[in-house]
């Protein structure tokens, strides 16, 4: 009887939490340098959503043209997944389905300030948001807006990279090639894609050549 009682408490608990889940929507935050995998993870996790029978719903920015200019999301590890392609933050809502459960946001950086207040208007809709962005731009200072994006956030995962010089663990990335674009908050569409403009780099090896 006693075991009873604890299990319908349990039960109940549960279902308490259930139900709040369903109330509210659900903000995850995927960051890091470049060459951690945030793609990668994004990418996974709309899959695994996909397979659950969930509606998902997947944008991402029209500067990204890594792998050509299609309508899906790459990662550099070869993986893929349909996506909406956009140019501002406020064209999520348009393309919005009335019976998405699930909407997923590569490269959230691109996007600025003005993905907040969309974000913000998806979890009022009851919808689970996934965005992935860098943390940090090339010159080490925070990329808005996924440092408020963070804060926000009911979960949030940070990756590490790979630093190409000594092999540890790399928090940061950094540009290796000149650019007629000073700004870090700046996308440069000569350099979108390229491998060899960008390094990922851990703390000590930052500042060497």
């Amino acid at each position: 009887m006693f075991r009873y009682m604890i299990a319908k408490c349990i039960s109940a608990h549960e279902g308490v939490q259930y139900a709040h889940m369903k109330r509210t929507g659900h903000l995850e935050v995927i960051a890091g340098p470049m060459y951690c995998g945030k793609t990668e993870e994004l990418i996974r996790q709309v899959k695994r959503a996909s397979i659950g029978k969930k509606k998902v719903q997947v944008y991402k920015h029209a500067i990204d043209t890594r792998y050509g200019k299609g309508k899906n999301v790459y990662s550099h590890a070869g993986l893929s997944f349909k996506s909406h392609v956009i140019t501002e933050a406020s064209e999520i809502l348009k393309k919005l389905h009335k019976n998405t459960e699930i909407v997923a946001i590569d490269e959230a950086q691109w996007f600025g300030q003005d993905l907040i207040p969309v974000v913000n208007e998806l979890l009022d809709k009851k919808i689970r948001v996934m965005v992935a962005g860098l943390a940090m731009t090339y010159e080490r200072q925070p990329f808005a807006p996924m440092p408020t994006l963070m804060a926000m956030a009911d979960k949030t995962t940070k990756l590490s990279a790979i630093c190409s010089v000594c092999g540890e663990e790399a928090v940061f990335h950094k540009r290796i090639v000149k650019t007629t674009i000073h700004n870090p908050l700046e996308a440069d569409p000569a350099l979108v894609g390229r491998t060899d403009a960008y390094e990922a780099r851990c703390r000590h090896c930052f500042d060497k050549p």
